[in-house]
């Protein structure tokens, strides 16, 4: 057959009327139904799907996916009617209630998508898929202490859920859509170095294409104090991904005269999250950058992410690694992680010679850090570092740092 009359004819079979004489495979016919339906051939995948009923009329599955074309279409009473088939059949079946749910909020029913997740919650009150959901569903309808109540409990049973954590972050924005944060962190040298101090005010918000963050750095070495403004934002570009911009200057000695840096972060399915990005570092006499991303998967209550740090030089590529294992306790906010990472790494907080040098030296480090919820609005947080570092003027020798970080932050 000529190869340009073959699209023509499958188009036009693809919209002739099903008959259940045709299906052979119910449970095939709705896998072809369901694929038509998700690549649009929504005429099709209906016809399937109204065939495959006659012959298996309790094929839930069937119903639900019907339900969703029609509510594609804006065909809701007739989306709602199918679910509740199912539902007067099977009270507890999971998807119908998810999916009862989404109908009422592409409807712009919030109330009703309130309703429908409640009676979902009395069948799975444990499960947090249906309780995100409602907790969706509350917010929507504007009850924002309930949608913060639901996903407690949601948090309380599963903590590390990224699901929860994302949708709490939005609750907390519109609940609280600003964040004043104060932090000290003292060094300790145990050779050569006298102590240093170092601090940052920081405000944050929210927008609707994401989150700003300015910050003043201060800091005191080697006899020095320095200053750097300094700006943070996460745009978001869609369900899933969201990037990271930071520009900071100074016309100090401690810190770098400019600092610049992105990175794009990308969700990906069983719970995983992967970046890439880079940050630049000028100083009056020399640049570096290094090139950087993440790679983090949630499993249950814990979070694990590894960071590698790639550094160009003229003598190649210096490495380091950064691994962090987090568990959350009672919801996002509150949780303990450990540290540690190796390699050769550019020292950010540089150890100035007054030449405006840059070294790439040796480090070691293992540490914890802490997030604990004061009360609604407060936070305190804290890190205690251990790390062994090259002497830059003396390599293959090194000495220890002990840093501890506090923070606490204020949301209003």
């Amino acid at each position: 057959m000529n190869n340009l009359l073959v699209t023509p004819i499958v188009l036009l079979l693809s919209v002739i009327p099903i008959s259940a004489q045709e299906i052979v495979d119910v449970d095939e016919a709705f896998q072809n139904a369901w694929e038509m339906a998700y690549a649009g051939e929504y005429e099709t995948a209906h016809s399937i799907g109204s065939a495959i009923l006659e012959i298996s009329p309790e094929y839930h599955d069937v119903r639900i996916l019907k339900a969703r074309i029609y509510s594609w279409n804006g065909s809701f009473a007739d989306a709602r009617s199918e679910l509740q088939v199912v539902l007067n059949q099977s009270p507890g079946h999971k998807e119908a209630h998810l999916t009862l749910i989404d109908v009422e909020i592409w409807d712009h029913n919030y109330q009703q998508a309130v309703e429908a997740g409640k009676s979902a919650a009395r069948h799975h009150n444990v499960d947090p898929e249906l309780l995100i959901k409602l907790a969706a569903a509350y917010h929507l309808n504007g009850q924002v202490d309930d949608a913060m109540k639901t996903l407690a409990q949601v948090e309380r049973l599963h903590p590390g859920n990224r699901d929860a954590a994302e949708l709490r972050e939005t609750l907390q924005l519109d609940r609280q859509p600003f964040a004043f944060s104060a932090s000290y962190t003292y060094d300790h040298f145990s050779e050569v170095y006298n102590s240093w101090h170092s601090g940052y005010l920081q405000l944050s918000g929210g927008t609707s294409i994401g989150t700003w963050i300015t910050r003043l750095n201060t800091a005191n070495r080697f006899d020095e104090t320095g200053f750097q403004p300094e700006i943070d934002f996460y745009p978001e570009f869609g369900d899933g991904w969201y990037g990271y911009l930071n520009f900071g200057y100074s016309s100090g000695s401690i810190y770098p005269e400019f600092r610049y840096g992105g990175e794009l972060y990308i969700s990906l399915p069983a719970n995983l999250e992967v970046s890439a990005g880079a940050r630049h570092l000028r100083y009056p006499h020399n640049n570096i950058t290094f090139l950087t991303g993440s790679l983090t998967g949630y499993f249950g209550n814990w979070m694990l992410t590894a960071r590698p740090y790639f550094t160009p030089s003229d003598i190649g590529v210096s490495r380091s690694y950064n691994f962090f294992l987090r568990r959350y306790l009672a919801d996002a906010d509150n949780y303990i992680t450990l540290r540690g990472g190796f390699g050769f790494s550019p020292e950010e907080r540089t150890f100035q010679t007054g030449l405006d040098e840059i070294f790439l030296a040796e480090s070691r480090f293992i540490g914890i850090e802490a997030q604990k919820s004061i009360t609604d609005s407060v936070l305190g947080f804290i890190i205690f570092d251990y790390s062994r570092q090259e002497f830059l003027f003396n390599p293959d020798n090194f000495y220890n740092r002990f840093s501890l970080q506090t923070r606490i932050e204020y949301r209003f």
